[in-house]
C-alpha cells in the first residue's frame, strides 16, 4: 500500500545569495551562501521516489480494476434490457391441433443460447393456452402457441445470452 510522503520545501535566510571568490586570471568561483537553514526540506532520495512509484503503479492497477468492474456491470445490465420482439402466429388447423410455429430471427446475435425468452400475449381472437419457446441458437429460436385462438400476436424478451 502507498504511503504518501509529505514533501517539505527547504526554506534558508537567503535563498538566492552567493559568494563570489575571485581564482585569479579573471577567473571566477560561485558558491552558494543561503545563511541561517529554518526549514531542512525533505530529502530527494531513492526510497521516496521510490515509494511514489509504486503509488503510481498502485493507482494504474486500481484503475484498470474498476474500468473492468464498470465495464462487467455495463455488460450485466444491457442482458438485463435484452431485445424485444413482436410476433404474429396464425393457425389454421382446428383445435386440438396447432401448427402456429415461427422461427424468430434476433435483431442481435447472442454469444450463447443461456438466454431466456419471455412471451407476453398482446392480441389475440380466442383462448391461448400456453406460449412455447424452443430450440434456441445464437441467431434464433422457435416459438408456438397452444389454444384455439386462430390469430394470436405475442411480444418477446430476450434476457440474456450477450456477455
Amino acid at each position: 500500500m502507498y504511503i504518501p510522503v509529505f514533501w517539505k520545501d527547504r526554506v534558508v535566510e537567503h535563498p538566492r545569495r552567493v559568494i563570489v571568490n575571485d581564482l585569479g586570471n579573471g577567473v571566477k568561483e560561485w558558491a552558494p551562501d543561503p545563511g541561517e537553514i529554518i526549514q531542512r526540506g525533505t530529502q530527494q532520495s531513492a526510497t521516496n521516489f521510490g515509494n511514489m512509484d509504486f503509488g503510481l503503479l498502485e493507482n494504474a492497477l486500481m484503475a484498470g480494476y474498476v474500468t473492468m468492474n464498470l465495464r462487467l456491470a455495463q455488460n450485466y445490465i444491457d442482458d438485463l434490457r435484452g431485445q424485444f420482439m413482436t410476433v404474429a402466429l396464425t393457425n389454421s388447423l382446428t383445435y386440438p391441433a396447432s401448427n402456429a410455429e415461427k422461427t424468430v430471427t434476433l435483431p442481435k446475435m447472442v454469444n450463447n443460447t443461456d438466454y431466456t425468452v419471455q412471451a407476453e400475449i398482446v392480441e389475440a381472437d380466442g383462448p391461448v393456452e400456453r406460449v412455447e419457446v424452443y430450440g434456441k441458437a445464437l441467431n434464433a429460436f422457435k416459438v408456438c402457441y397452444y389454444g384455439s385462438a386462430k390469430n394470436v400476436t405475442v411480444k418477446l424478451h430476450v434476457i440474456g445470452g450477450l456477455y
